[in-house]
């Protein structure tokens, strides 16, 4: 048996690197940051999780709560390309296919069942039967068979080991068997579980005050370190100016997607601070390519050289804006610079139009053709005010080469059940890009094979040359051989433009001043959470509860 240590196995930004120890700042106390434990984090979250199983959530707010209340296989390190244990604390490649999965013997689900591996083979099998309709079915789409050695060993036989489907492996949040195994596939995603969950985690579920809150309290029995914070409540607040009420009057304590035009405003205060994540999420705007006119590759291209990237995202974020100039961030080391990308010319525009039968035959100012105009919808969450500024000035530049946009806005289960069943023609929304799973990312959103139900390619864009380069990237272990591969395939979902990137998320958090050894090493606030702490001296009333 081959040993490979845990910080090892991966492909990312950095390359490969040892793991790093993580506990936060060192301090007195038995906690992950190393200060005292107590006080209370409340979140003003700007929507309600869709659900809370981890096989079946599809939503970013239950992204951030399903990773506190669970435990997955491995978790980034502080590089956000390797990854260091945590409910396996090892694995190890056995041959040329099958990799080891060392599991903690220590650790229990929160009604007291200790985690076995049973649990990871039921999750792993459940995650890829299609039937589940698993957001993330993409991570253990290599898994060929999976069995459980012991009590505390599972054995993974992948039919590629490409670096990136090890990592994607590693991802896995395994659920309770004992809890779920009574459920089909097909019927998980409405179990009561979703609703009331039972992890393994930082956290356990406490209350779920439908539109209103989710409260998380801390395990204190968790056995490498419990979390400092003692109770976080997610509190679902969609009305940014409330928001900000609540955080500077101390009512509330993070803001987890601050506005860029709110920036100032806290940095001004002695309550609040902002602090900013990397910038691995572009937002664009998904085109239904299986619905016409969006179908036609020359309309899509046509639509982004008629938006002016830069002046939309001086006017919206100043001078902290980056345009996304492709699908790929500059910041993971899979973009290629040298990739071109679609230029600002509204001329060219209005030719590619032409050239697709689109023509003002009544003099309305509007395009048409076979007597219907040019006009449709695009998407938004109706919290998400920066997302409906962006549209509103991309719908008066696209209003001058003849194209009616209207921004529509919608509460997130019914815009997310439009991505699902594809009764959409674009929609704007944000994908990050995880680093050191960027194969299986893409996977995820261009790959054919992800089209819904079977995954989230919500643009339902396919392209044969594209799948197969997928599929040789998830199998290449070299990376070098991998660049040209990732450069062709940027360049052509670039110019094909299936998604249209505008701007990459400038991931700001506001945090109310009392916190300590706070930081933000990814773009979702949970993942540092549980190293957080407030010093006695410090707590607000709310705290001491």
């Amino acid at each position: 048996m081959l040993a490979i240590a845990a910080s090892v196995l991966l492909i990312g930004c950095g390359g490969e690197r040892a793991a790093q120890d993580e506990t936060g700042a060192a301090g007195e106390y038995n906690t992950l940051g190393g200060g005292p434990p107590g006080g209370t984090l409340i979140v003003l979250a700007d929507r309600e999780p869709d659900q809370l199983n981890p096989l079946t959530f599809s939503s970013t707010p239950a992204y951030q709560a399903v990773h506190l209340m669970f435990r997955s296989l491995a978790v980034r390190d502080s590089t956000l390309s390797g990854y260091r244990p945590d409910l396996a604390q090892s694995w190890q490649l056995e041959g040329d296919s099958t990799v080891v999965l060392n599991l903690r013997n220590d650790v229990f689900w929160h009604d007291g069942t200790k985690v076995s591996a049973e649990d990871v083979v039921f999750t792993i099998e459940r995650q890829r039967d299609q039937a589940t309709a698993s957001p993330r079915r993409a991570d253990v789409i290599a898994v060929e068979s999976v069995t459980a050695r012991d009590s505390f060993t599972v054995a993974v036989k992948l039919n590629r080991t490409g670096l990136y489907s090890v990592n994607a492996l590693l991802e896995v949040v395994p659920v309770p068997k004992h809890l779920l195994e009574s459920y089909s596939p097909a019927e998980l995603r409405n179990a009561p579980f979703g609703r009331n969950p039972v992890g393994n985690g930082f956290y356990r579920f406490g209350s779920w005050t439908a539109g209103q809150s989710l409260t998380m309290l801390v395990d204190p029995n968790k056995p490498d370190g419990r979390a400092a914070i003692e109770r976080i409540i997610m509190r679902f607040l969609p009305d940014i100016n409330a928001a900000m009420t609540e955080l500077l009057t101390g009512n509330g304590d993070l803001i987890p997607k601050l506005p860029a035009n709110q920036r100032q405003r806290l940095a001004q205060s002695r309550d609040a601070k902002v602090y900013n994540g990397p910038r691995v999420r572009p937002a664009w705007i998904a085109w239904n390519t299986s619905r016409p006119p969006f179908d036609d590759a020359r309309v899509r291209r046509a639509l982004l050289m008629a938006i002016d990237r830069e002046t939309v995202v001086k006017a919206m974020f100043g001078d902290i804006g980056e345009v996304a100039e492709t699908v790929i961030p500059s910041a993971l080391r899979e973009h290629t610079a040298s990739v071109r990308p679609i230029p600002y010319d509204t001329a060219g525009a209005r030719r590619l139009l032409a050239e697709a039968g689109w023509r003002d035959t009544n003099g309305d100012g509007i395009l048409d053709r076979n007597g219907r105009p040019f006009r449709f919808d695009v998407e938004f969450i109706s919290s998400d005010v920066m997302r409906q500024d962006v549209l509103v000035s991309i719908q008066s530049m696209l209003r001058r080469i003849g194209v009616d946009l209207a921004p529509r806005a919608y509460e997130s289960s019914t815009w997310v059940s439009h991505l699902r069943e594809g009764s959409f023609s674009g929609s704007f929304w944000g994908w990050g890009w995880g680093p050191g799973v960027a194969g299986p990312n893409a996977e995820m959103v261009f790959h054919s094979r992800s089209i819904p139900p079977a995954g989230p390619n919500f643009a339902r864009y396919r392209n044969e040359r594209v799948d197969q380069l997928i599929d040789t990237i998830l199998i290449v272990t070299d990376t070098t051989r991998a660049r040209p591969l990732w450069a062709e395939l940027e360049q052509i979902v670039t110019d094909e433009v299936p998604y249209t990137p505008i701007y990459l998320d400038p991931e700001l958090f506001g945090v109310h001043a009392r916190f300590r050894n706070v930081k933000f090493r990814g773009i979702e606030w949970n993942e540092d959470v549980p190293y957080w702490y407030i010093d006695p001296a410090d707590r607000l009333p709310r705290d001491r509860r």
